[in-house]
């Protein structure tokens, strides 16, 4: 389509294949926003990834297609929503392993979108008609096009490579990530975190599209493969990883951990009713179920009994396991596994500033710890400690005060 300009719209394979991107990338997008302002704050990150990548497509298409003359007010805005996109697919699983929120620093990663705004700035304020020309002179050359020519800081065909390299910076980000946090992440309420950490490969296996151009510049492609080969990878994305999450309703509706457990019916919606009229979470219940924890884990360390699971903590308090998901999750604000794994590791640096543990080993510790596996000892000590085990060894022989 892009050899020959042509106003009229046939629906032919790609046509097809950007149109269903369009559909599902809206559907999932508003589908992930609506659920992360009810339910799950973190999907809010995923929701607006997928709006921004399904903008993006909406110009490419419109360039493939020859419609973007008449939208000249979205000329050079889709690498500008591809921008945008790529680095908050890395900032949500950041967000989601870690427990955090956004924060101020996390402004850094939107730098290059910003710094791409302002050097196209002259070429959003054209006029309409203007803009017009500029469209018609490349449209029917994706080289041209894809050369970004109007940039005032930078050379030709640098916004594309840049931004191809970018897209592999931040998947290598987030793969190494998931799989630092993995056996951490998982564990959580078993197969509710799988659920996630399942969708998230299948995530970032689809997302390897997106890396695909990187190798074009090893073959001689005539203009429309060059820029097909660019584009419909992110069409295929967001149709086969917005399919994919239908398939995980507990990601794409984001449930927690108290709706997983209604869920798989480990307690009953009356339960839950019966429950609130009593006040389950009143300020009397919530001391009463601090001081049975305080109490239990004086009377016996539970946290250090590998496989230790939420039914053996509501076996040994007397209270049901959905009251302690209820208040692990909205009082205390955590998950049952990091409630676990925080103590864990508290009680081990404890005994490891008494001269304990001095010569054992790290699977020596990660199991006298209470940790299955020495990698998910190593994820929690470094996420509740901030460091090591062998830099929180060194920090206490060279006497520096710890906290």
């Amino acid at each position: 389509m892009l050899t020959e300009l042509n106003m009229t719209l046939t629906l032919d394979w790609k046509n097809f294949l950007y149109l269903s991107g369009l559909f599902i990338g809206f559907l999932v997008g508003f589908l992930l926003l609506t659920y992360g302002f009810r339910k799950n704050k973190w999907n809010q990150l995923l929701g607006i990834s997928f709006i921004f990548l399904t903008l993006a497509t909406m110009v490419a298409w419109m360039i493939s297609s020859g419609l973007m003359v008449y939208f000249p007010m979205l000329y050079r805005t889709g690498n500008l929503f591809a921008l945008l996109y790529i680095p908050l697919v890395y900032l949500y699983i950041q967000n989601v392993v870690k427990k955090r929120s956004l924060k101020w620093k996390d402004l850094i990663h939107l730098i290059p979108a910003f710094i791409y705004f302002l050097d196209y700035l002259p070429t959003y304020v054209l006029p309409a008609d203007q803009k017009v020309n500029l469209i018609l002179l490349e449209i029917t050359d994706s080289f041209q096009y894809m050369a970004f020519n109007q940039s005032q800081f930078f050379p030709s065909n640098f916004w594309i490579f840049f931004r191809n390299g970018m897209v592999l910076f931040y998947w290598v980000l987030s793969a190494s990530l998931l799989i630092k946090h993995h056996s951490t992440v998982g564990d959580i309420n078993r197969y509710f975190g799988k659920e996630w950490v399942n969708w998230m490969k299948i995530y970032l296996i689809f997302q390897l599209g997106l890396v695909l151009p990187l190798g074009s510049s090893l073959f001689e492609l005539s203009s429309i493969a060059y820029f097909d080969i660019i584009h419909l990878p992110v069409a295929l994305l967001i149709v086969s990883s917005g399919g994919a999450i239908l398939f995980f309703p507990k990601v794409l509706y984001g449930t927690n951990e108290f709706d997983f457990l209604i869920d798989s019916k480990q307690i009953s919606k009356e339960d839950i009713e019966e429950e609130e009229e009593n006040q389950i979470l009143s300020d009397g219940k919530i001391s009463e179920i601090k001081e049975t924890l305080e109490e239990l884990e004086k009377e016996k360390k539970f946290f250090q009994t590998q496989g230790y699971a939420i039914r053996d903590l509501a076996k040994d308090t007397g209270i049901p396991s959905y009251i302690l998901t209820l208040y692990i999750n909205r009082v205390l604000e955590t998950n049952f596994s990091d409630f676990i794994n925080e103590k864990r590791i508290h009680e081990c640096t404890k005994m490891m500033q008494e001269g304990h543990f001095s010569h054992f080993t790290l699977e020596g510790l990660a199991e006298n710890c209470g940790f299955s596996n020495r990698n998910s000892f190593l994820s929690a000590f470094k996420k509740f400690k901030g460091m090591t085990p062998s830099a929180f060894k060194k920090e206490i022989k060279e006497g520096n005060p710890i906290t």
